[in-house]
């Protein structure tokens, strides 16, 4: 291509245009007869709508890379955000069995592109399939399914015709492929991983403190924006057809506003205060009541004239985590008041009751998430921490005693992490080591291998992390970290990390959902249909803040190990 004819697509787009033709050159691979030799997507949005995709086939590169530069296409080559996808290897099946085979995929995880002639004249790629819910028929289907009315509005958008469905004999064609991105306002070509778990997203390093900074800010951004003048949050969205979802829930509001005020601790940008505090004035003006007069105990009120523990809980810890970050106190006291809430809600047998009725503090569910009770538990060890009164202190140890006999290390909780890893800071006793360490020792590899994101299980181990760096720095509790292997945590927890990864709306993944700007540096949960709600972004960002603080002590945790007699296991980390 002459250099003239590339500088019209325009300046100073043109050099990365020319850089990702230059790998795609170097990177691309020939399919065998009977499919054409080269088959690349190429897919194009400025940010405001769905990507423009366009089907590229062609014999040799240098026709390649004529169609690709030429004048019909210039404009999708100049676009915000530009993708090229090639395929790379193709499967041919009958339509039956591929219907079939997707009975045992998880939904929205089909991760191959889809062709309904070899000659690629009506081929969607995987991102489209995903993005426009070709496969995805609802919650109540747990796999893959064809969505017949879904592929009627794509394949008019895209191709212009009514679709034909094929016949179960009928043959259709699986692809792999791999692919470059190019954001304008960025100078970098990206290279897009291939088929499979991590496909059609970019390279990226978990073990970069910086790069884990960078999702951290864009996610607390996303979360800032997302909450409105009066304090209230949009509650989050189904992407593929940018629709919100029409519902709200005042704890997740709460534990959003504490995750938002962690990122605001980590980056102290003015506007996430902002957004932080508009939403706590909400939560006092409009949700928190305080039934027994001014200075009583006050409870959280949620749909439904529901007071929920867990919901004290969440208040409790954004009031608390503002404070600290902020050095602004005068929230506190209602802190303790919702403190005083969740005693009141304490059975005589030391238990909590779950969930009260607003208008009569009556109990509506004894018991209803095994979350409410860590998350009160934890609450009350941030009180502790905020006032020093010991009155919280020895609340928590009662609840956590009670959690040890009852077994509650079964239940895999991530609150019940923060909150023993917390606890034990305070009162190191080996009780609350060795009941951190059944927390997760039955489950690394689950951890590691579990197929969603399950942003919490990054929680989990972080936490946990700080309980065993405590037990090995003390050689009186480092026997309670017996039967823990602990370089397969780490290992768990490094995995896990790295798959979060996954669950990023990077531009390239956003770019093909119907409104990219809306939801991009945003995180989702891709069995929910993609779905971004507040309380999916305050976990991936918990967990993220959580781990850029682990990955600044890694190498002395991993002299921790050395130090305490497994030098062959941290080695084998390092690597």
């Amino acid at each position: 291509m002459k250099d003239e004819e590339l500088n019209e697509i325009a300046e100073p787009v043109a050099a990365t245009v020319r850089t990702m033709l230059d790998q795609l050159r170097d990177r691309i691979v020939r399919l065998p007869a009977p499919y054409p030799r080269y088959v690349i997507f190429l897919s194009a949005s400025d940010g405001t709508a769905r990507a423009r995709v366009t089907t590229v086939t062609a014999d040799s590169l240098d026709d390649l890379e004529v169609q690709l530069t030429g004048q019909p296409l210039r404009p999708q080559m100049s676009a915000g955000y530009l993708r090229l996808d090639w395929a790379t290897s193709v499967r041919a099946l009958a339509f039956g069995d591929y219907c079939a085979a997707l009975r045992v995929v998880k939904r929205n995880y089909s991760r191959k592109g889809l062709a309904f002639d070899p000659k690629f004249q009506h081929a969607v790629t995987e991102a489209e399939i995903n993005a426009s819910a070709l496969l995805y028929r609802g919650a109540a289907v747990p796999h893959c399914a064809i969505n017949q009315k879904n592929f009627q509005v794509f394949w008019k958008r895209r191709f212009g015709q009514v679709v034909q469905m094929p016949a179960a004999s009928d043959i259709i064609y699986l692809f792999s492929s791999e692919g470059l991105f190019r954001d304008r306002a960025e100078p970098t070509v990206h290279r897009l991983l291939p088929t499979g778990k991590d496909t059609g997203r970019r390279a990226f390093d978990m073990t970069d403190t910086d790069q884990v900074e960078s999702l951290i800010r864009n996610g607390a951004d996303y979360l800032a924006k997302e909450i409105h003048p009066d304090g209230t949050f949009n509650y989050g969205w189904h992407p593929s057809f940018d629709r919100p979802i029409q519902h709200y829930n005042t704890l997740r509001h709460a534990s959003s506003t504490y995750a938002l005020s962690e990122a605001y601790g980590l980056l102290k940008s003015p506007h996430l205060r902002n957004g932080v505090e508009r939403s706590l004035a909400y939560l006092k003006a409009e949700r928190i009541i305080t039934p027994d007069g001014t200075n009583g105990p006050a409870y959280l009120t949620d749909l439904a004239n529901e007071i929920k523990l867990g919901g004290n809980a969440v208040a409790i810890l954004a009031i608390c985590k503002h404070a600290e970050t902020t050095g602004h106190c005068g929230d506190l006291q209602l802190a303790v008041q919702l403190g005083e809430g969740i005693i009141a809600m304490r059975r005589v047998s030391g238990d909590f009751n779950h969930v009260l009725h607003a208008d009569s503090l009556q109990v509506k569910d004894a018991r209803r998430t095994v979350y409410y009770d860590g998350e009160a538990a934890f609450a009350l060890m941030r009180l502790y921490k905020a006032t020093g009164d010991p009155h919280w202190l020895n609340a928590v140890r009662q609840a956590v005693d009670r959690f040890i006999v009852q077994d509650y290390w079964t239940n895999n909780d991530h609150w019940l992490a923060y909150c023993t890893s917390e606890l034990a800071r305070h009162d190191p006793n080996p009780a609350y080591i060795r009941f951190g360490v059944q927390n997760v020792k039955g489950y690394l590899n689950f951890i590691a291998n579990r197929i969603t994101t399950f942003p919490t299980l990054l929680e989990l181990c972080c936490a946990t992390r700080l309980l065993l760096q405590q037990a090995l720095t003390d050689p009186t509790l480092r026997p309670a970290l017996e039967g823990l292997d602990i370089p397969a945590f780490v290992d768990a927890m490094e995995t896990r990390a790295q798959y979060l990864a996954n669950g990023v709306f990077f531009p390239e993944v956003a770019m093909h959902f119907r409104n990219p700007n809306r939801i991009v540096g945003s995180f989702f949960i891709r069995h929910h249909g993609f779905r971004v709600r507040i309380d999916d972004v305050e976990h991936y960002l918990s967990g993220l803040i959580a781990y850029r603080a682990y990955l600044n002590e890694r190498n002395a945790f991993f002299k921790l190990i050395e130090n305490n007699g497994m030098p062959n296991q941290t080695e084998e980390l390092k690597k």
